[in-house]
């Protein structure tokens, strides 16, 4: 029997440098993948998405934080007709996880990041502990297997500051070049300071962050908070982000032009996304 599960987002989606923004290709399979990371079984989701032409790696979940209660998970899954790894994060789970992101971001002064620059430290710690929980083998075990395919990136909120975080330690690590690797995150918050705004800029070539009006979530961390500063490019939808929505795309890391230009910001604003799992 189908299931149909409506999960809400405050989303931010995120745009790909240098690149076209393909509309099409975010909604259509990435953003599935994003919303998969919420379930248990992201492999119904998967297959509704892809149909029977993937390869699953599976889930990682792990503690995260100094709650030792609070989780992080992932996932990974191959599309051999798109020729693509692709690694899913997933967003804060509840509002007691949200409050200790919060603490630890005040609390916490932000750690080196390899590419350069620094990241807030507990979006490294939970990349950390995703890495060495499982997620890090899985990839190598997929990178090794389909060398020549390209490497997909996304998640929602907390799991975009993830996504972004793995995006660019790949690409400086040499385990895939910047022109194979595609960033597309969604509600993505600040990760780290203009230094580590730069080098994702310059190690992945594309990299999208998709914002709807109102949303809040990506404009936190404040900027005066120890400069945090968001990397490129947004994509702004100023309405619903409804099918056939209009948007623009800024290439510039902080502009006036996207999402800055409005103030009313609304924890409560949010879309649904319908998914079918069977």
């Amino acid at each position: 029997m189908n299931k149909f599960f409506i999960l809400l987002f405050t989303v931010v989606l995120i745009p790909f440098s240098n690149c076209v923004y393909n509309e099409k290709h975010a909604r259509s399979k990435l953003y599935p993948m994003a919303a998969a990371a919420y379930s248990n079984h992201p492999e119904l989701c998967i297959r509704d998405t892809f149909n029977q032409d993937y390869e699953y790696f599976g889930q990682y979940t792990v503690i995260c934080d100094e709650t030792k209660v609070d989780t992080c998970s992932a996932f990974i899954v191959v599309t051999h007709f798109d020729q693509a790894i692709i690694l899913s994060f997933r967003g804060s789970q509840n509002h007691d996880e949200v409050t200790e992101e919060e603490k630890e971001t005040l609390t916490h002064l932000p750690l080196p990041f390899i590419g350069g620059g620094k990241a807030n430290a507990y979006f490294m710690n939970a990349f950390e502990a995703l890495k060495n929980g499982g997620m890090g083998d899985a990839f190598l075990k997929a990178k090794n297997r389909y060398s020549n395919y390209t490497v997909w990136i996304t998640g929602h909120s907390l799991g975009a500051a993830l996504a972004s975080i793995t995006a660019g330690s790949l690409s400086k690590l040499g385990y895939i070049s910047a022109e194979k690797l595609v960033l597309v995150s969604f509600g993505q918050p600040r990760v780290g300071n203009i230094d580590y705004a730069n080098a994702i800029d310059s190690l992945v070539s594309e990299s999208y962050r998709i914002l709807h009006a109102n949303d809040l979530i990506p404009h936190l961390p404040p900027k005066e908070i120890f400069g945090y500063f968001h990397h490129k490019s947004e994509v702004w939808y100023n309405n619903d982000m409804s099918p056939g929505s209009s948007y623009i795309i800024c290439d510039e890391n902080e502009g006036d032009k996207c999402s800055n230009s409005g103030h009313d910001f609304n924890w409560g604003v949010s879309f649904n996304l319908l998914l079918k799992l069977n």
